[in-house]
């Protein structure tokens, strides 16, 4: 009996000793670098540590040149002007309008024969309404002196907030619009 006693006492104390080895190891500390600010475009859910890396959607367009790549060249077929040589090209000149109201416009670069051709008087435009629909007006100046009427060559629009990329990367630094017939590329600049 002592012998049986000996054995279970023996078998007892292995299998009743655990190794530390054994027991699984849970690190409860893991450090996780990144933006922890849900309204950026780089927010990592799994952060533990905020790194100052968080980025945010622009909520500036700053509009800095307007380039004419193309317009009609003539007036529903006939000519825009008719000077005292014969026919003349166009004196273009642009309108930047938001709603019903004129933002900015330039003088006019007279009898445009060929393109591009590009605007920055009265530019840089910058606007913290990137929901808004603006339009650029493009006229045929036909005024002397104040006498006679400028006609509307055609317009483009555009807004902003359709040319910001989806996930926050890559903003472009050139907006192109076109409508019947006119083709306009602007340069412009996101800002936070």
């Amino acid at each position: 009996m002592k012998k049986t006693l000996l054995v279970l006492t023996i078998t007892a104390l292995i299998f009743s000793c655990k190794k530390e080895d054994d027991a699984p190891t849970i690190n409860t500390s893991t450090k996780v670098e990144g933006c922890m600010d849900s309204l950026a475009t780089n927010h990592n859910p799994e952060a533990t540590i905020d790194d100052g890396s968080c980025e945010y959607p622009p909520s500036v367009l700053k509009l800095s040149s307007i380039t004419i790549n193309a317009i009609p060249m003539t007036n529903n077929g006939s000519n825009w002007d008719v000077g005292i040589l014969g026919s003349e090209n166009p004196d273009v000149f642009y309108v930047l309008k938001q709603g019903n109201g004129d933002i900015s416009s330039s003088s006019s670069q007279n009898n445009i024969s060929s393109f591009p051709i590009s605007f920055t008087e009265n530019l840089p435009y910058t606007t913290n309404n990137l929901s808004q629909e603006y339009t650029i007006e493009l006229y045929d100046n036909d005024q002397i002196a104040g006498v006679g009427e400028n006609e509307l060559i055609g317009s483009c629009s555009f807004t902003p907030n359709d040319h910001i990329p989806t996930g926050g990367n890559g903003y472009p630094t050139e907006i192109n619009i076109q409508s019947a017939g006119i083709d306009m590329t602007l340069a412009i600049e996101w800002l936070p």
